[in-house]
C-alpha cells in the first residue's frame, strides 16, 4: 500500500525537473513524464535573478549553479549606439544574479533526483478524475495514477488544453533570435548584462560560464513568416550593422547553427488554472514575454511553492487552491510589466524613441528601485 502522495508531473523542462526535486526533497513520490527522448534544453542562456537564486540556495544548488555560470553585478540599458541609459546595481541585492546556460540548469535539477523518476519519450494526451486520484493517459498506450497531477508543459500545454480548453496564447508582435559563441567583443564588460534598445527592435548580451557569450535579439515582425531567402545571421547582420559594435561583431562571430528564432507569446492572466487536484506551473500556467527575465525564475518559485502547500495540506485540492491563490497575483503583475516593457521596444518613430529613452533615463532610481522589489521576493 502506498504511504507517500504520488504526483504526476506532466513536462521535464526547468519546471517540471524544479518540482520533482523539490517534492523529492520533501518526501513525496514525484513521477515526471517528458516527451521528448532525453533530457535536455535549447542552446539559449537565462539570468537567475535573486528570486531564482534564493529558490535555488533552499533546494541546495546555489554553490553548483554559481560554479558553473557566471556572476552578473550590472543591468545597463543602452541606446543602439550604446549610450547608457540606465545602470542597475545588482550585485547589490541580497542574492546573487547568475547568469547560466539552460542546460546546466537543467542538469544541476535533474541529476539530483533518482532517473527512474523520469519517463522520457511519452506525449501526454489526457487525464481523467475518479474521486481522490488522477490517470493520465498516453500516446504510447502507457498511464499511469496518482494523488494529483502537474502540468508544466510549456506555452502549448496538453495539460492546459484538458483542464481548461483554453485558446491559442498570443502572439504579441515580436520575433526574437538567441546565440552563443565563445567570442568576447572587445568593448564587453566583465559582468553586465548590456541591452541597447533601438526602432522596433533590440538587443542584448551576456556571459555565461564555461567562457560563452549569450546574445539575444528581438524585432517586430509578423507571425511565423520565416523569409525563405535569408538565413538567420544574414537577416540579423543586416538588421543590426550600424548598432553598437560589440553587435554585429557578436553576429558574425556565431554560427548559423547556434542561432535560435521563435515567436513571442503570452497569454492574459486568468484564474482558475487548478481544478481539484490537477495544477498547472510554469509557462502552462502564466507565460510572459522575455523582456522582464522571469520566465524560469517564477517557475522555479511556482515549484519551490507548490511543494510548501502540498506539504501543509493532505488534500491536493486544497494544496492547490492554496498554491494558485499565493501565486496569481505576483504571476499576473509580472506577466502585465512584461508585456509593457515588450509595448515599449514597438517604438519607431525617431521621435518616440527618442522619448522613450529619454523617459527611461529619467525613470533610473524608480527603474532600479523596481527591479529590487521585483526580486526581493521570497517563496
Amino acid at each position: 500500500m502506498r504511504t507517500k502522495k504520488k504526483i504526476i508531473i506532466v513536462g521535464g523542462g526547468i519546471g517540471g525537473a524544479a518540482t520533482a526535486l523539490a517534492l523529492y526533497h520533501a518526501g513525496f513520490e514525484a513521477v515526471v513524464y517528458e516527451r521528448t527522448k532525453e533530457l535536455r534544453e535549447v542552446g539559449a542562456g537565462i539570468a537567475l535573478w535573486a528570486n531564482a537564486t534564493h529558490i535555488l540556495k533552499n533546494l541546495g544548488l546555489l554553490e553548483d549553479a554559481i560554479r558553473v555560470g557566471y556572476l552578473t553585478t550590472n543591468y545597463q540599458f543602452n541606446s543602439q549606439s550604446g549610450k547608457e541609459l540606465v545602470n542597475v546595481l545588482v550585485d547589490r541585492f541580497e542574492l546573487p544574479v547568475v547568469a547560466i546556460h539552460r542546460a546546466e540548469l537543467h542538469q544541476l535539477l535533474w541529476r539530483n533526483v533518482p532517473d527512474e523518476k523520469f519517463v522520457l519519450g511519452q506525449t501526454f494526451e489526457r487525464f481523467e478524475q475518479d474521486r481522490s486520484q488522477v490517470r493520465a493517459y498516453f500516446a504510447s498506450g502507457l498511464t499511469d495514477e496518482g494523488d494529483a497531477l502537474i502540468g508544466a508543459d510549456g506555452l502549448r500545454s496538453r495539460v492546459r488544453a484538458n483542464l481548461l480548453g483554453d485558446r491559442p496564447p498570443t502572439y504579441r508582435n515580436f520575433k526574437t533570435w538567441r546565440g552563443l559563441t565563445d567570442y568576447i567583443p572587445s568593448k564587453y564588460r566583465p559582468g553586465y548584462i548590456q541591452e541597447f534598445l533601438g526602432r522596433g527592435k533590440g538587443f542584448g548580451f551576456m556571459m555565461l560560464g564555461k567562457g560563452q557569450m549569450y546574445w539575444y535579439a528581438a524585432a517586430i515582425a509578423k507571425e511565423a513568416q520565416p523569409d525563405a531567402n535569408i538565413g538567420h545571421k544574414q537577416e540579423l547582420e543586416i538588421m543590426f550593422q550600424d548598432w553598437f559594435p560589440s553587435i554585429p561583431e557578436l553576429i558574425a562571430a556565431t554560427d548559423e547553427a547556434n542561432i535560435l528564432t521563435t515567436d513571442l507569446y503570452d497569454r492574459p492572466p486568468t484564474q482558475p488554472w487548478s481544478k481539484q487536484n490537477i495544477t498547472l506551473l510554469g509557462d502552462a500556467a502564466h507565460p510572459m514575454l522575455p523582456t522582464m527575465g522571469q520566465g524560469a525564475c517564477t517557475a522555479l518559485e511556482d515549484a519551490y511553492v507548490v511543494t510548501k502547500c502540498l506539504q501543509e495540506h493532505s488534500d491536493p485540492t486544497a494544496a492547490f487552491q492554496q498554491y494558485e491563490s499565493l501565486r496569481f497575483s505576483r504571476t499576473k503583475a509580472i506577466v502585465e510589466q512584461s508585456l509593457r516593457s515588450g509595448k515599449m521596444g514597438e517604438f519607431k518613430n525617431p521621435f518616440a524613441v527618442a522619448a522613450r529613452n529619454t523617459f527611461i533615463k529619467v525613470m533610473g532610481a524608480a527603474i532600479s528601485n523596481s527591479f529590487k522589489s521585483l526580486h526581493a521576493y521570497r517563496a
